[in-house]
C-alpha cells in the first residue's frame, strides 16, 4: 500500500482520506490517528465493512497499520452525492430513479446483515468510476437484532439535518431513560427519504420550510413533524417519488414506509419508464 498526502480527498478531526495505490490497483487510504481508535470507535466501521459485499457498498480492500496510523483501503470513487447536489460533480451519473434503487438496494443489503448505519446523508453516499453509488462511512453502524432493533443507549449519533424524530428526542433524555429506549433500521429509512429529496430537488430538505437544510430550524421542524414537500425547492404532489418520500418521512416510526415497499416503489416505476 502507498499513498500520496498531496492528494487529500477527505479529512475529519480524526482521519483523512487519500489517492493512493495497493498491489498496483488505485485505491482510497483512509488514514486514522491510533489516538482515535478507540475513541470514536473506528474498529466498528471496519468489523462492518469486514461483513458487507454489495455493489452499492463501499468495499473495504485491506486494513493495514504502524506506530501512528490505521490505514483502511478502500474502493476509489470520483465524487460525493453532495458534490452532485452542490454541482461541484459534473461527470455522468445513473438516472435518478437507477440512483435510488442503487442507494435503497445498498442499504437494504446492509439491514439484511444485521447493521444499521446512523449516519445516512448525501456525504456518505460516493459516485464510483463507472458511475455507481456507493454507501460509505461506517463509523456510527452498529449490529441489530434479528427484528432489527437497538438500544438508544448510547445516544444520537450522525448528522442532525438527517437526524430521524427518535433521535432527535433522544437528546432530551437522560442515560438513564436512553438505557431503556429501542429503536430500529427504520431510523435509516427516515434519513434515506430526507436524502432522496435532496437529491431529487439538488438541494432541498423535507423539513426545511421549503428551502434547504438549516442546522437549526430543521432539527426543530423534524422533532415536530413540520413537513413541506411541495415548497420552493420541493416536489410537485403527482410526482413518483412524492408519496414514498411522505411514507419514508413519517414521524412515526410504526407507519413509516419499509425500505421494500420503497423499492417496490422504484422498481415500479423504473419498469413503467422502460415500457
Amino acid at each position: 500500500m502507498d499513498y500520496n498526502k498531496k492528494e487529500v480527498l477527505g479529512e475529519g478531526c480524526s482521519a483523512c482520506v487519500f489517492r493512493g495505490t495497493f498491489n498496483g490497483e488505485k485505491v482510497a487510504v483512509k488514514r486514522i490517528q491510533n489516538f482515535y481508535l478507540d475513541e470514536i470507535n473506528n474498529e466498528r466501521e471496519e468489523n462492518t465493512m469486514r461483513n458487507l459485499n454489495h455493489p452499492n457498498v463501499l468495499k473495504l480492500l485491506d486494513v493495514q497499520q504502524d506506530q501512528n496510523f490505521k490505514y483502511l483501503i478502500l474502493e476509489l470513487c470520483v465524487g460525493t452525492l453532495s458534490d452532485y447536489v452542490k454541482g461541484g460533480y459534473k461527470s455522468e451519473m445513473p438516472s435518478e430513479i437507477d440512483g435510488m434503487i442503487q442507494m435503497a438496494s445498498g442499504l437494504h443489503y446492509i439491514h439484511s446483515n444485521r447493521f444499521v448505519h446512523r449516519d445516512i446523508k448525501p456525504a456518505n453516499v460516493l459516485i464510483s468510476p463507472t458511475f455507481i453509488l456507493k454507501i460509505s462511512d461506517f463509523g456510527f453502524s452498529r449490529g441489530v437484532t434479528g427484528s432489527g432493533s437497538f438500544s438508544m443507549s448510547s445516544g444520537p449519533k450522525g448528522t442532525r439535518v438527517y437526524y430521524s424524530p427518535e433521535f432527535i428526542s433522544m437528546e432530551e433524555k437522560t442515560i438513564e431513560e436512553r438505557e431503556q429506549i429501542r429503536a430500529d433500521v427504520s431510523i435509516d429509512v427516515f434519513s434515506l427519504g430526507c436524502l432522496f429529496f435532496n437529491y431529487l430537488t439538488k438541494g432541498g430538505h423535507p423539513f426545511a420550510n421549503g428551502g434547504p437544510p438549516n442546522e437549526v430550524l430543521t432539527p426543530a421542524n423534524i422533532k415536530n413533524g413540520e413537513k413541506i414537500l411541495n415548497g420552493r425547492m420541493g416536489l410537485p404532489e403527482n410526482h413518483y417519488a412524492y408519496v414514498m418520500i411522505d411514507g419514508m418521512t413519517e414521524k412515526d416510526p410504526g407507519i413509516r414506509l419499509k425500505l421494500e415497499q420503497a423499492l417496490e416503489t422504484l422498481n415500479d416505476v423504473n419498469r413503467i419508464e422502460r415500457e
